[in-house]
């Protein structure tokens, strides 16, 4: 009889603990899986910060006239929309907000290359015309 109720204590006992594994095991998950949403959101936060400074870059170069620059600028900043978009699709997100952001990113760089390209045609048929006519950069000193 004892040697009966040891065992039936023993058996309580390995249930018990494979009760307590299985509930911590589900409790540390819970958590696990809540600051990996946050890390892929401040992630695609950090793209979109890396896109804007790519916009800014670009306008800092259009403003010297280095149109290369700003072509090169704006094809960075394409490919960091393009990265943001794949993470947030990755995510599993749907924040309407960043898609928007995202879509307006995309447009306005496809605006800017628009832009820059006109501008830059100007500029050159400007110059075979009348020589020089573009603003000195503001890094160069006269």
């Amino acid at each position: 009889m004892t040697a009966r109720g040891t065992l039936k204590t023993r058996l309580a006992i390995a249930a018990a603990l494979l009760v307590t594994l299985f509930v911590g095991r589900l409790w540390g998950a819970s958590g696990r899986w809540e600051l990996n949403q946050l890390l892929q959101t401040a992630a695609l936060r950090g793209n979109l910060l890396e896109i804007h400074a790519a916009l800014l870059g670009a306008q800092v170069s259009l403003c010297n006239a280095d149109f290369d620059e700003t072509n090169r600028r704006l094809e960075d900043a394409r490919g960091f929309v393009e990265r943001a978009g794949t993470r947030l699709s990755n995510t599993g997100l749907n924040d309407e907000l960043l898609q928007r952001q995202l879509t307006g990113f995309s447009a306005g760089i496809d605006e800017a290359r628009r832009l820059a390209a006109r501008l830059s045609q100007g500029a050159d048929r400007a110059a075979g015309v009348q020589g020089s006519v573009l603003p000195v950069k503001i890094s160069e000193k006269p």
